[in-house]
């Protein structure tokens, strides 16, 4: 078919499409090899350089890949622990680190079918995070890293913690009011399926989105909540108005076939061409297509349950494909 020839020419083969490819950040990938190497000096530079802001979202992005690489390999983050006790940047880092050792323990299913086993190491890390935040916290009051981190502790904790997550959201505010990743995590906590509700949920995302200003992010944050929604829905709830509406502020600040204005914009594309691709909007799922390039990223794929989420990204790839070539006859 020669438009779908015509078509597949604008995008890159199959086989140049890679998952969850790091960021262009050649200190970030310098100070994690060093790291595994027992060289936790370069993390260190690494966060100095954030300490005092202002970009918040670079020193939380750094804080949440390093206490990833430490999954791999965690004695460098334990001896720089040992060695500089007080320091701010590693306190944020192994705080972060603890709840991913916690959520690794306990594994991406419901709680019904997760088991008593799970749970007991979930809880293990988990109760090891509040006290390192609150030095984290006291050693660097104005950096709202910390306090998003405590979200996601309030959100682990049994029966979730209201109170907790109160207070960081209070300082949240004070400190970074348009803070994407402690949104995200605020959006977790008030689901359904954790310690709040539909209600809750829908009304978060779109308080954050209404205040926003122009090119932030938080846009994205309805679209996030409608997928949240459709996850527990027997309903094809993404064809909506509302949800097409929540694909249109999304769309402001990830517009077709245009460059990054903002870090993590993959994910947020990634979960654009699926739900565009249900709206029956494949010419605009195409746009977002383009300007993926080769990023794949394991969500929204992993959270609907593919098994091989860049499998999955260029099945969705391949249909698109031809239903705009479809069209054009």
């Amino acid at each position: 078919m020669r438009n779908l020839s015509a078509i597949e020419d604008l995008l890159p083969p199959d086989e140049s499409v890679v998952l969850d490819a790091d960021y262009d950040d050649p200190p970030l990938v310098d100070a994690v090899h060093a790291a595994w190497g027992g060289d936790w000096s370069g993390a260190g530079r690494l966060l100095e350089f954030t300490r005092t802001g202002p970009d918040w979202e670079l020193r939380a992005h750094h804080v949440q890949e390093l206490a990833e690489a430490a999954l791999d390999e965690d004695r460098w983050l334990h001896h720089w622990h040992a060695q500089a006790p007080n320091d701010p940047n590693v306190l944020v880092v192994l705080a972060e680190h603890l709840i991913d050792r916690a959520w690794e323990a306990r594994g991406a299913k419901l709680a019904a079918h997760t088991s008593d086993e799970q749970f007991v190491g979930f809880l293990h890390y988990l109760e090891q995070v509040e006290p390192v935040l609150r030095r984290a916290i006291a050693a660097n009051p104005a950096d709202p890293t910390p306090w998003a981190s405590m979200i996601t502790l309030a959100m682990g904790s049994p029966g979730g913690r209201r109170d907790l997550y109160e207070e960081a959201w209070h300082h949240l505010g004070a400190l970074d009011p348009l803070n994407r990743g402690a949104h995200f995590r605020a959006l977790q906590f008030c689901c359904a399926k954790w310690h709040g509700s539909d209600e809750e949920m829908f009304r978060l995302a779109y308080r954050a989105s209404d205040s926003a200003p122009p090119g932030s992010p938080l846009h994205t944050l309805p679209l996030w909540a409608w997928m949240e929604y459709d996850l527990f829905s027997d309903e094809k709830v993404l064809d909506s108005s509302q949800a097409r509406e929540a694909v249109n502020r999304a769309l402001t600040v990830c517009p077709p076939n245009a460059p990054a204005t903002y870090r993590r914009d993959r994910v947020d594309r990634n979960l654009l061409v699926r739900t565009l691709y249900a709206q029956h909007r494949s010419t605009e799922a195409l746009g977002q297509f383009q300007a993926l390039g080769v990023h794949a990223t394991s969500s929204p794929w992993n959270i609907y349950g593919a098994k091989d989420p860049r499998q999955k990204f260029l099945d969705f790839r391949d249909a698109v494909k031809l239903t705009v070539a479809e069209e054009m006859v």
